[in-house]
């Protein structure tokens, strides 16, 4: 199964692919006060950021109970360290990678989990607080709304977490069984 996840990853674009064993996975709660400070605008907004996604410790044990996973990456180049449409553009084609994903697991490994990169834009208006999720099963839950920290979990695997100047990468997990 892990070679057909890898496939299917690059098939969609993914550039870096890796797996991981879950185990090695560290979920530190106190990462999620990153979210809290709400730099990017998201946090309270949608059901796929915090405190909508739920608590760090609920989200490691449901992450926890799969074996495996595969990191991927998706990298886009930019104009510069300012040049926000291409760091927009770059988060849309990861957002396509990781719905694919997802389209993926849901037909071929049913009991997986797959956790992408920045909030949840899938609905162009979110039900959250008032009403509940319209599609739990295509949301996405960021890598770091789990407690995961990124750099950390790229070293874990072998990857890269900055490939070079004038670049943004996007991170996300697949967990299988």
């Amino acid at each position: 199964m892990e070679q057909r996840i890898t496939e299917e990853l690059h098939r969609l674009g993914a550039m870096h692919t890796a797996p991981i064993e879950v185990a090695k996975i560290k979920f530190s709660p106190e990462l999620r006060t990153l979210c809290e400070m709400n730099s990017c605008g998201a946090y309270g907004t949608n059901w796929g950021c915090p405190p909508g996604c739920g608590e760090v410790d609920e989200l490691a044990r449901k992450a926890q109970k799969y074996p495996r996973g595969i990191v991927y990456q998706y990298v886009g180049a930019l104009e510069d360290s300012f040049d926000y449409e291409g760091m927009m553009k770059a988060g849309n084609i990861f957002g396509k990678i990781s719905d694919g994903i997802r389209a993926f697991m849901k037909e071929n490994a049913p009991d997986s989990l797959v956790l992408g990169a920045g909030g949840c834009n899938l609905c162009p208006e979110c039900t959250y607080p008032d009403d509940p999720c319209r599609f739990p099963d295509r949301k996405n839950v960021s890598v770091e709304a789990c407690g995961i920290n990124v750099s950390v979990l790229c070293a874990k695997c072998g990857l890269e977490y900055i490939h070079g100047p004038n670049t943004v990468t996007n991170t996300g997990v697949v967990l299988f069984k």
